[in-house]
């Protein structure tokens, strides 16, 4: 064998030091994931919580000398935990029970928290234990809160709302703007504007509202028209909605009858007419 055939030799200490460092920076990244996750992460063995990153102290407000002593059910909302307390000990004995389900747990102040809770089962230490995820849904579940109260003040308000995307395609229309155009949502999604609109060119004025709503909105009286094909004068209102890029996705359109507007008007010109002065009162005395 020729003195060439290895030109570098590495010995054994040197391959050990290299796999060495590969675990030691894998462990880093990994307990840099754990421990800065958005994610509530905990480990649970012999009855007890053995680790839990910063994100479920912070979710829960217990201090790790006070959740170490706790059963992981004692966080569950009480009407829940013998489920809870179920589930968490078929998945430690190896059966298959749902792997993840939301639920409502307590905090230390004993405000509610909507989770999403996922458990696995591992070996730790040499132990069958628990590897829990717990995702808060608190922000998610208002939004939800919040978007199924807008819906029903939109469906219904006393105004006729519509909503078509951006080329002018019907996507949805309130009770209100039923009753007005005597037509029913169904048979209209996905038809434009347009068909609502009477006079010479409807896909006209379709566009030139369209046009007028990019650059902030549109607001002047149109002529609509009602499925029997009767017109009538609406003053219609318009606003962009738009996406995280500030573009423009949907149009929200309102519809407001001229001749309520013009009575509205009436009767507050006929209050300021009647409205009794103003008292003033004289400055107070110093003393």
């Amino acid at each position: 064998m020729s003195s060439g055939f290895f030109r570098e030799k590495i010995d054994s200490s040197q391959i050990q030091e290299i796999v060495r460092e590969m675990v030691v920076e894998s462990e880093r990244k990994y307990q840099t994931l754990v421990e800065n996750s958005v994610v509530g992460i905990l480990i649970y063995a012999d009855d007890h919580i053995v680790f839990a990153n910063p994100r479920f102290k912070e979710m829960l407000g217990y201090e790790e000398e006070e959740y170490k002593i706790m059963k992981i059910w004692d966080f569950i909302h009480p009407e829940l935990r013998d489920m809870v307390k179920e589930r968490a000990y078929q998945r430690i004995s190896g059966q298959n029970p749902p792997a993840q389900y939301e639920i409502c747990m307590v905090k230390k102040d004993g405000q509610p928290i909507d989770v999403l809770l996922k458990s696995v089962r591992i070996n730790y230490e040499g132990r069958p234990s628990l590897l829990v995820y717990i995702v808060d849904l608190s922000q998610q579940k208002k939004a939800q809160r919040e978007i199924k109260e807008l819906s029903t003040i939109v469906e219904s308000a006393l105004i006729p709302i519509i909503k078509i995307d951006s080329r002018g395609k019907i996507l949805y229309f309130n009770k209100s703007t039923e009753k007005l155009l005597k037509i029913e949502l169904k048979p209209m999604k996905g038809q434009p504007l347009s068909k609502l609109i009477s006079g010479i060119d409807p896909t006209e004025i379709q566009d030139h509202i369209i046009n007028k709503t990019k650059k902030g909105g549109f607001d002047s009286e149109i002529l609509c028209r009602r499925a029997d094909g009767e017109p009538f004068r609406m003053r219609l209102t318009t606003c962009p909605l738009v996406d995280e890029k500030e573009q423009m996705i949907a149009i929200a359109c309102f519809l407001i009858d001229p001749a309520f507007q013009q009575s509205e008007k009436n009767l507050l010109n006929a209050q300021d007419e009647h409205a009794p002065g103003l008292k003033t009162f004289p400055e107070p005395s110093s003393f």
